[in-house]
């Protein structure tokens, strides 16, 4: 993790809270991704869709995936992911 990113997760008080930032949910579903080697590109697409369902949200659309929750964050206005929301969304994926 850059310097940078790490400052702003800190002034962003992430840290213990429930909120997930994008390049968070990337690592999560890289995790999960590499404990089922057997299908790789299974891995590469959630991460695709994940990334689809995101540059649509950044961009101001309407979310493709009703699982995912998100708020904005009042002072960057990123887009921030509940844990519940994540784990619910790749339950779904992956089963």
């Amino acid at each position: 993790m850059g310097v940078r990113l790490a400052m702003k997760k800190e002034l962003m008080g992430l840290e213990g809270s429930d909120f997930m930032t994008a390049d968070d949910v990337r690592a999560r579903l890289n995790q999960v991704a590499k404990k089922a080697s057997q299908q790789p590109e299974r891995g590469f697409s959630l991460i695709s869709r994940f990334n689809d369902n995101h540059s649509q949200l950044s961009c101001g659309e309407n979310s493709k995936e009703k699982l995912l929750e998100f708020q904005r964050h009042r002072l960057f206005k990123d887009v921030l992911y509940t844990r519940k929301s994540v784990d619910a969304w790749l339950n779904s994926q992956v089963n």
